[in-house]
């Protein structure tokens, strides 16, 4: 198959050189398992647009038939409750429940099953009991038919609820208010969780900045006559420090997400990037490369730690959650740090059966 070089000019037009837009010649050999088609095209064009490598953490499988849905949407910044992997059986009621692929409440009769590993289960209780804490699941709805609630809309700051209505074919699922009453609410999907955005001509530079998400778009009412506009702590109180959360980027996400999310049709990218909240390489990812033709998936920790080592030019993962040493900057846009040093540009020409670990097909025309 003949490989058009990326971002080269078509001198043949009449007035000026005309940009020719590379074609993905490679994926993963399970990547439409985990990712639609059109998604990936949108991430490899986006790398090249940008001129990065976009590292995605590979999603729940069958959260993928949702995506785009009506009564569906991505999760947000707002939870990180975790999805299920597997449908379940409801013994007390004899329901089949069709969860996977959906958030789901671990402590819902049945939904211990719906995890496909005990870590999975252990993982889903664990992030249940933290969203619990947040005070944005609505405990306190109940349902005469399927059709009757005992409240049309939720109390303010608390647009979630689980799905116990009589008859239902998604029990212990997920739901969220966007505004429009209970009975218009939405499941939730999983999204598209970015490892990381590394700019390739000076990958070994991590740049991280911390900023913070609010709970909910009702949040600003519960500020006890603080400013919908408060960025500081200062500024805040007790209660609305407990209802954000943190977010971390880096230099180029903010356009990286949007024009992803403006080319899938769907806003799938909702939040700041893996690598600049944690310190492990313990995932399972996609790679996209910055010339718009390869990508290919790293399945093991070692395979994704040899590609920061070589390919990003020994770039650093940061944790800023647990104050990891880096050097303090400060901008217009809040604080940021600065982790690594620079080490020449990234390499952006190399194969992927170069690369330790990369599993790629080439893709059928």
């Amino acid at each position: 198959m003949s490989r058009m070089p990326a971002g080269t000019y078509d001198y043949s037009k009449p007035l000026q050189g005309q940009m020719i837009a590379p074609t993905l010649c490679t994926h993963a050999p399970d990547a439409d398992r985990v990712m639609r088609r059109q998604d990936q095209r949108a991430f490899a064009y986006t790398a090249w647009w940008f001129h990065v490598f976009i590292l995605v953490r590979r999603s729940n499988p069958a959260s993928i038939r949702y995506i785009g849905q009506t009564g569906f949407i991505p999760k947000g910044p707002d939870t990180k409750a975790k999805t299920a992997q597997n449908n379940v059986h409801i013994k007390e009621t004899g329901w089949v429940s069709n969860v996977a692929g959906l958030v789901c409440n671990p402590h819902a009769p049945g939904m211990s099953s719906a995890y496909a590993t005990p870590k999975k289960h252990a993982s889903a209780l664990k992030e249940w009991t933290k969203f619990e804490a947040s005070g944005r699941h609505c405990d306190d709805l109940t349902w005469s038919d399927e059709k009757t609630p005992s409240r049309f809309y939720l109390p303010m700051g608390q647009p979630f609820f689980t799905d116990t209505r009589p008859g239902t074919k998604r029990f212990g699922a997920l739901m969220k208010d966007t505004g429009r009453g209970v009975l218009h609410a939405s499941y939730i999907h999983g999204d598209y969780d970015l490892f990381a955005v590394v700019p390739a001509d000076n990958p070994g530079t991590n740049i991280v900045v911390s900023e913070q998400h609010a709970s909910s778009p009702w949040s600003h009412l519960h500020r006890a006559g603080k400013s919908p506009a408060a960025t500081h702590d200062a500024d805040k109180t007790d209660a609305q420090k407990t209802q954000e959360i943190p977010n971390f980027r880096g230099q180029k996400f903010i356009d990286v997400q949007n024009m992803l999310n403006s080319r899938m049709g769907v806003n799938m990218v909702l939040h700041g990037s893996q690598e600049k909240a944690v310190n492990s390489f313990d995932e399972d990812v996609d790679v996209f490369m910055p010339n718009g033709m390869d990508s290919f998936s790293l399945l093991t920790e070692a395979d994704l730690r040899s590609f920061y080592d070589t390919v990003l030019r020994g770039r650093k993962l940061h944790n800023f959650m647990a104050g990891d040493a880096a050097e303090p900057r400060h901008g217009h846009f809040e604080s940021w740090q600065k982790v690594g040093a620079e080490n020449g540009p990234g390499l952006i020409h190399i194969n992927p059966r170069d690369i330790v670990g990369a599993n790629f097909v080439q893709i059928a025309r």
